[in-house]
């Protein structure tokens, strides 16, 4: 009771895709938390300075957990096309 001989690597394929997905989807969030700060700050008539840094400290934040994901979309993305080649 053997899998087929490209099951493995489907599996695999499958789960770096799911991977893939996820952190897209996290990266994109993070892209729309920075956007929605300067919507805010845009609109924002009272106390410009205050909403400037406000917007400053949470795009920096967000830039810096961008910029921690990036490699790892990057060497994920590497894999799949690796594992895609190999397959097929």
């Amino acid at each position: 009771m053997r899998a087929p001989e490209g099951a493995g690597t489907t599996a695999s394929l499958e789960r770096v895709d799911r991977k893939l997905r996820r952190l897209r989807s996290i990266e994109a969030g993070y892209r729309h938390l920075i956007k929605r700060a300067q919507d805010e700050f845009r609109h924002e008539t009272v106390d410009r300075e205050k909403a400037q840094k406000r917007f400053e400290k949470v795009r920096d934040k967000y830039h810096g957990k961008i910029e921690k994901l990036q490699p790892k979309i990057k060497a994920l993305a590497l894999r799949r096309s690796e594992l895609k080649t190999s397959e097929g």
